[in-house]
């Protein structure tokens, strides 16, 4: 393919009662409707879903080993050509990539995003410098989630270490549409872009029908090669790049989005424990 520009949603999760057929063609308008300003004339865009799926969930694997039971007659899932993408086809055309990736929950309560990668670890088993050194020896691509109240205190000072003690090249910082609008860059947050770490963001949408509609209203475009006949590692090569510039687009929750949503997550949480 050559250069192109991608449209990433950084933080996808999907889920059984979703609307999968919906879920992409919203997830891609709203991704390319963020982009456009940002992108030149006649340029090849390249829309991708980051999954970090949570270690109860596994449907990416179910999408990968039947993909056509999934699709219909103008939305079409195939296997990528490695383990770690799904490609969407909508009317023969190439619309949308989906890339394996994980959640992952630290022995401090803190969340690693393992992207572009198969590797699953039971939660709170590994510290963050495990799961992080993990991630990378997968292949995959790190990234420190920022979450509403979990990089504050004992936990924030593990986070803290990490940004003090490792490089940019260690991992990004994960940025969701959870930290509403009138909610001011957290501190860590502007430490860690100060050092150079770079950020990435995405819609992090949540386990209930409807949520679904909410991919690709935040992420981050990059540009560079990417070579469709090996999309994964084509993928991480990219964000790997040394000087790699990356525009947040997008938009977060305001505060009553918010309020809502993380109502829902919390009674959500009750239920599962």
């Amino acid at each position: 393919m050559g250069n192109a520009t991608l449209v990433i949603d950084g933080h996808v999760h999907l889920y059984p009662n979703y609307d999968l057929i919906k879920a992409v063609e919203k997830g891609v308008t709203n991704l390319k409707s963020h982009a456009t300003k940002y992108i030149k004339e006649n340029s090849t865009i390249v829309s991708i879903w980051l999954l970090a799926e949570r270690s109860d969930s596994d449907f990416f694997k179910k999408i990968y080993d039947s993909p056509k039971s999934f699709s219909n007659d103008e939305i079409r899932f195939k296997k990528g050509k490695d383990k770690l993408t799904v490609v969407v086809e909508q009317s023969n055309q190439v619309v949308l990539y989906i890339f394996a990736g994980r959640q992952l929950i630290t022995r401090e309560g803190l969340e690693v995003l393992s992207l572009i990668s198969d590797l699953n670890i039971i939660d709170r088993q590994k510290a963050i410098e495990e799961i992080i050194q993990d991630v990378k020896g997968s292949g995959g691509i790190p990234a420190l989630n920022w979450a509403p109240g979990k990089w504050f205190f004992a936990r924030g000072k593990v986070i803290a270490r990490q940004i003090q003690q490792k490089s940019p090249d260690d991992f990004f910082i994960g940025e969701t549409t959870l930290r509403h609008t009138l909610w001011q860059e957290p501190k860590l947050i502007k430490q860690a872009r100060n050092k150079g770490f770079q950020v990435i963001a995405g819609s992090d949408p949540l386990p209930f029908k409807g949520e679904e509609n909410g991919i690709g209203c935040y992420g981050f475009l990059i540009s560079g090669i990417f070579d469709q006949d090996n999309p994964a590692q084509s993928l991480r090569a990219l964000m790997n790049s040394h000087g790699i510039e990356i525009k947040i687009i997008g938009n977060r929750n305001n505060v009553l989005t918010f309020a809502r949503r993380q109502y829902k997550i919390m009674m959500e949480k009750t239920t599962r424990s």
